[in-house]
């Protein structure tokens, strides 16, 4: 590593508190040219416009902050077209390059702040009145905005370590046909009121590590996805000793027509989430498989707004999904079992919702539940959406029975699904009931 050439962002020109795109690019331009250099952020705030690293690594210092403009016009669209974002547009990007590394003790702030209007919230319809402070927990409204703000596409051997990023105002970081990643040691911290700024989005990407991160966004803090190709898995991650809090889903596998597989996910704690721990796909055409969960801490809060899931500390649906804002079409697929091996041990939940095993036609097959602990607690904002299991993006969500009991468990349409040494805590003095409708074969202990 002391071998690498090293540049200097001063040494092209670059001033802290001036626009730095072009200085920023030469320096980058150069590193390219010598085979993948290193380019050094040093201490001071430099801002900056699209940045193409190439197949360059990028330093930022103690007291260095790389700042994104606020200008959309310093944004180009850069040739990539996404299938939910359209043209893609990014602060930082890479493509078709190999070991590449963002590191340092410094800061990317990728400046969200300035493509909202504050305290312009999106307050969506209520079956209870909101106060003011719950309103101020709803998204706030999208107008222009970079949609995917550090992209990597079809990069090799990138690592992201130590370093902090702030700010996001759409998708942090999209690592999109990747493969042998590794995220360590980072710190993403967005605004809890912008929708759709997950803190890392894995897309059809193979080879995963991601460790000892402290995420907090609005929406997912780890989605594992193929939202850019249906029919390219997202497969063998590994997801450990991380702090997690998120509107939306802390972490998520899976989504509408995805093939996601070989994931581990262990001793992390998710604080405060609408929704901890998620596996969803559409039935027939998408499959989540072999998922082991283990040692974690869940905790679940509903929040108000227009975010998915309803204080479920761990959902696993299996539904229809309403896909018609995606640009390709529909797989032609009829598979039986879109859920299957799946487990989950040693887990701690406290939510203000219970847990949710949602299928349609029967259509998980060996998902089983260890050594389950699971305490529900108080919730202002149950009455938001009602007593329901929240199964978004499909239309229709599992109520509960219209009594006053405490319920720990919804269970809907499913086969073989196993419990074992599940220990409830009372609520209220009463202990929480399970809701199981039609299924068969289930075992809970």
């Amino acid at each position: 590593m002391s071998n690498i050439q090293k540049y200097n962002i001063l040494d092209f020109g670059a001033k802290p508190g001036e626009l730095c795109t072009k200085s920023i690019q030469a320096a980058l331009d150069a590193s390219d040219c010598d085979g993948g250099g290193t380019v050094v952020i040093p201490s001071g705030t430099y801002v900056s416009g699209t940045i193409n690293l190439g197949k360059s690594s990028l330093k930022l210092e103690k007291g260095a902050v790389l700042k994104g403009s606020s200008d959309i016009s310093d944004y180009p669209f850069f040739g990539y077209e996404h299938n939910e974002m359209g043209k893609a547009t990014s602060f930082i990007y890479s493509m078709n390059s190999e070991n590449i590394r963002i590191y340092g003790e410094g800061i990317i702030d990728l400046n969200g702040d300035a493509f909202f209007r504050e305290r312009d919230w999106y307050v969506p319809s209520s079956k209870i009145e909101l106060a003011q402070d719950q309103i101020e927990e709803c998204t706030l409204n999208v107008y222009s905005r970079i949609n995917q703000p550090i992209f990597f596409y079809r990069c090799r051997n990138v690592k992201l370590e130590g370093i902090k990023i702030i700010n996001s105002p759409c998708w942090t970081v999209t690592f999109c046909e990747c493969q042998d990643v590794k995220v360590m040691y980072i710190t993403i911290d967005n605004s809890l009121n912008v929708p759709n700024d997950d803190g890392i989005h894995l897309t059809c990407s193979k080879g995963v590590i991601i460790h000892g991160c402290s995420i907090s966004c609005g929406d997912d803090c780890i989605a594992a996805t193929c939202i850019t190709d249906w029919n390219m898995p997202c497969e063998d991650i590994v997801v450990s000793d991380c702090i997690l809090k998120s509107c939306s889903k802390a972490i998520v596998c899976g989504y509408m027509h995805s093939i996601v597989r070989n994931i581990t996910i262990t001793n992390c704690v998710v604080k405060e989430s609408n929704r901890a721990f998620c596996i969803m796909t559409c039935s027939g055409t998408s499959i989540v498989e072999n998922i082991r969960v283990s040692n974690m801490i869940l905790d679940t809060k509903i929040r108000c707004g227009n975010w998915w899931g309803n204080g479920e500390p761990i959902a696993v649906f299996s539904t229809y999904h309403n896909s018609e804002y995606y640009r390709d079409g529909i797989p032609d697929r009829n598979i039986r079992y879109n859920i299957r091996d799946v487990h989950f041990d040693n887990i701690t939940c406290t939510g203000e919702n219970a847990i949710g095993i949602v299928g349609e036609g029967k259509n998980m097959e060996n998902v089983t539940f260890s050594n389950i602990s699971f305490r529900l607690k108080d919730s202002r904002n149950l009455g938001i959406k009602g007593r329901v299991i929240d199964t978004s993006p499909s239309l229709e969500h599992p109520e509960f029975p219209e009594d006053a009991a405490p319920y720990w468990l919804l269970m809907k349409d499913v086969d073989n699904v196993k419990f074992h040494n599940v220990c409830l805590a009372e609520h209220n003095g009463v202990l929480p009931k399970a809701h199981i409708v039609n299924c068969q074969n289930y075992t809970i202990d």
